[in-house]
């Protein structure tokens, strides 16, 4: 009998919990089915506004607190905050125009002028946001005046329905699935609803060329533009959007290097968040570094041999790479081939691979083989299709005054390339923009070849560089015979180091240059061979002069003949290199590193559009150029 009555007991519970659900959805339904009306029944009237009085001092006349102030005439009390902060905004705003407000004087009754000071200034903004505060809190309250004969059930559904309006995206997702019923099977689980009002934020801060990646779906993109043409923006908001989409979602941001790249995801990140008031499950303020959907937005640089390894390992649903085109091409080549591909591996069919930046200034980047080969989807758009921040017309006159600045026009490759998002590159600023070359598995160059100059680069976390060059001293002429360039990524042989794989490599250029003197003792065949190393590691070539030996039967007691790189009067030398060059006096190999590295190394450019006799490392920086004049030193520079 106990039995029965508990379970008697339950389903009255039950039905009476059903009954009340269904007439809080109906309820629901009511309210959005019915036409929108304002909260405040009273007629529109001309109303008498109280000057220089907060509300808050005009409820402490009448004795009542803000609440019971607001309450008796909703519509007046947000008139007076709304005119409150209305006075204090023009004041604000007079003052930063003039620098003086212009006030009565209560003596003469004059019109006078009074300077406004920095304190009073400040005092006026702290006003100003003080008002701000007292409009929202009022408007805050009046959402909570009831109508007359209303229900307290109605009054909260109300107030759900304004909070809902002013961006609770919970909120409004539970009132219209209380109306339309919650998701079932049709909806899918791995989607996070609750930040569905975030995203839709975020996707209204893009204009139509950033729409259009964004709505292009998944697979690999790559996004060329010029500047300010809104990459960082797009990237940035698609990371934060895949986050919000799915929980566990892992993104990551490749840049240049990782303090510049936390600096500029930081800065655009903080911007979207703030323009689309982006908040927390807990209604807190967005914080993009602590997603509470367990989802996560990682920020990688891409400068060195160290930074692929340390990407590698995450299994990342999207991947964004900013200044795709500027990043260094062997380092790119690696990260792609060996460790973003394998990466998203989890996501074959819905993964993301954005590649963004503006055209290079050189040839023969690993990004400009990707734009020309790679069978992807491409946009492209300039600034001029980016509506933000400022008129157009307003950005296009500051550019033609950076231009006039240096001295350069729109035609220039700088222009072409910055502002329009061309492929134009400096030809001006190449360092030898004129070489030939020699295919070695077609023919050697005939020369009589009575001295071989070697010269090595040693790359502090970068590449190691060993150049050779067969010279013939009565013609002052000669060819590239060896070239080598590498980095701790392109030794397959991870037992070794990099300097054990160098000594391999200078013992293999060692062992070819003694065969140009076959009819000579090895002993008089080496004294023709000079090594000239940088000196910036006098440790590595003395590494080189003690355990660098030959094994070969006759040649156990050579030692190498090297010595300090000759660096003085280094612009006189490459100007006698691109004579050299340009005369055919030397021959580079034929589809080489060295004559890549001839290609992709330009001079920096002056404030005025001058050439200036100095590399520019910041766009490219050459490692195989540098040993070719180490080598070449022997013979151009006057001793």
């Amino acid at each position: 009998m106990e039995d029965q009555e508990v379970v008697e007991g339950q389903l009255v519970d039950d039905t009476t919990e059903v009954a009340d659900s269904q007439a809080l959805a109906a309820s629901v339904k009511k309210m959005f089915f019915s036409d929108v009306e304002p909260v405040y029944t009273k007629p529109r009237k001309q109303l008498a506004l109280p000057e220089n009085k907060t509300i808050y001092e005009l409820a402490a006349e009448q004795e009542l607190t803000v609440l019971e102030f607001v309450q008796q005439d909703p519509e007046l009390a947000v008139r007076i905050a709304e005119n409150e902060l209305a006075g204090w905004l023009n004041l604000l705003s007079v003052a930063a125009s003039k620098g003086y407000l212009e006030m009565e004087n209560p003596e003469t009754g004059e019109v006078e002028e009074y300077a406004v000071s920095k304190n009073q200034a400040k005092l006026i903004e702290v006003r100003v946001n003080q008002a701000q505060k007292q409009l929202d809190y009022v408007q805050e309250l009046s959402f909570t005046a009831y109508k007359d004969g209303e229900q307290k059930k109605d009054l909260l559904i109300r107030n759900m329905y304004h909070q809902a309006l002013r961006g609770n995206s919970r909120l409004a997702i539970y009132l219209v699935d209380r109306v339309d019923g919650r998701p079932t099977e049709s909806k899918q689980n791995a989607l996070d609803y609750d930040n569905a009002y975030n995203i839709y934020m975020i996707i209204c801060t893009l204009f139509d060329k950033q729409l259009e990646v964004l709505n292009s779906g998944n697979g690999t993109k790559l996004i060329c533009c010029s500047r300010r043409a809104g990459k960082t923006h797009l990237l940035v908001a698609i990371l934060i959007i895949e986050a919000l989409r799915r929980p566990n979602t892992t993104c990551i941001y490749i840049g240049e290097t990782m303090e510049l790249s936390e600096g500029l995801i930081d800065k655009a990140a903080n911007d979207i968040i703030d323009a689309c008031h982006l908040k927390d499950s807990k209604g807190k303020r967005f914080n993009w570094k602590r997603i509470d959907n367990g989802s996560r937005i990682l920020v990688r640089g891409l400068s060195n041999t160290k930074d692929p390894d340390q990407i590698r390992g995450n299994s990342a649903k999207v991947i964004v790479i900013d200044e795709f085109f500027h990043l260094k091409g062997e380092l790119l080549q690696y990260l792609y081939d060996q460790v973003l591909q394998p990466m998203q591996m989890d996501y074959a069919d819905d993964y993301k691979f954005i590649c963004a930046g503006t055209p290079p200034s050189i040839k023969h980047t690993f990004g400009e083989y990707a734009w020309r080969n790679w069978d992807v989807a491409k946009f492209s758009w300039t600034w001029r299709d980016n509506p933000h921040p400022v008129d157009v017309k307003a950005r296009e006159e500051y550019v033609e005054n950076i231009l006039r600045e240096k001295g350069l026009t729109w035609d220039t490759a700088f222009a072409r390339r910055e502002y329009n998002g061309e492929w134009a590159y400096d030809d001006d600023l190449v360092l030898y923009p004129e070489y030939h070359t020699y295919n070695p598995r077609e023919f050697i160059p005939q020369m009589h070849v009575d001295m071989v100059l070697f010269g090595i680069d040693y790359g502090v976390g970068d590449n190691d560089t060993l150049i050779g060059i067969a010279w013939d001293c009565a013609e002052g002429r000669g060819y590239v015979f060896w070239e080598d360039k590498f980095n701790r990524l392109d030794i397959k042989d991870r037992t070794i180091s990099q300097l054990q794989y160098l000594r391999g490599q200078v013992k293999a250029a060692w062992r070819q240059a003694l065969d140009f003197f076959k009819n000579m003792s090895p002993f008089e065949a080496n004294k023709r061979i000079l090594w000239d190393a940088d000196d910036s590691d006098q440790h590595l070539t003395d590494d080189m002069n003690i355990n660098v030996r030959l094994n070969e039967e006759g040649y156990e007691d050579l030692r190498l003949n090297i010595q300090n790189a000759h660096k003085t009067e280094k612009v006189i030398m490459q100007d006698k290199i691109k004579d050299l060059l340009r005369t055919a006096g030397l021959l580079l190999i034929e589809g080489g590193k060295t004559a890549e590295e001839c290609d992709k190394t330009v001079l920096k450019r002056g404030p005025n559009g001058e050439v200036l006799p100095e590399i520019d490392n910041k766009v490219y920086h050459p490692d195989l150029l540098p040993a070719m004049r180490y080598a070449l030193a022997n013979v151009l520079v006057e001793k």
